[in-house]
């Protein structure tokens, strides 16, 4: 401890932290039918990325810290990549490629939220999905998937 009453950490130390962005938007196309793929649509997505934060603060250089506009891009290039059925889908593919491109990204929640979707019947309405996975998260089975038998 410091003459502060700080706890001085050496850089090798862990310092868990959590970085969050809200309402990203984002450019995609989703939807149930092909009609609705071919459509643009506007999302807004959250992230709560858990990093390692200990490097960025013992040395306070960019270079040390997770770029936050690289994982804006990457989310966008994810939106935009291809037409999904279902937000389900598109929210698993972000969590998905953020924790495979980012290594310093431990674990995400990423919430995606389609502003006015078809079908509600209301003047200002949205559908938010939310997920959360770790490195070490499996896909979930399809509830229509057979059991699996002993090999």
């Amino acid at each position: 401890m410091n003459r502060y009453g700080a706890t001085c950490m050496p850089a090798s130390s862990e310092l868990p932290g959590r970085i969050i962005i809200r309402g990203l938007r984002c450019r995609g196309r989703q939807g149930p039918t092909p009609a609705d793929q071919q459509q643009a649509h506007d999302y807004l997505v959250d992230l709560e990325l858990s990093v390692d934060i200990a490097d960025a603060v013992a040395k306070d250089e960019l270079a040390a810290a997770l770029d936050i506009s690289a994982v804006a891009s990457c989310v966008r290039d994810e939106v935009a990549r291809r037409p999904r059925v279902l937000v389900e889908r598109l929210t698993a593919d972000i969590a998905r490629v953020l924790l495979e491109r980012f290594a310093r990204v431990s674990a995400v929640r990423v919430s995606v939220e389609k502003p006015e979707p078809a079908g509600l019947d209301a003047a200002a309405e949205a559908v938010e999905l939310t997920l959360s996975r770790g490195l070490r998260s499996a896909p979930a089975a399809s509830p229509r998937s057979p059991p699996r038998g002993r090999a």
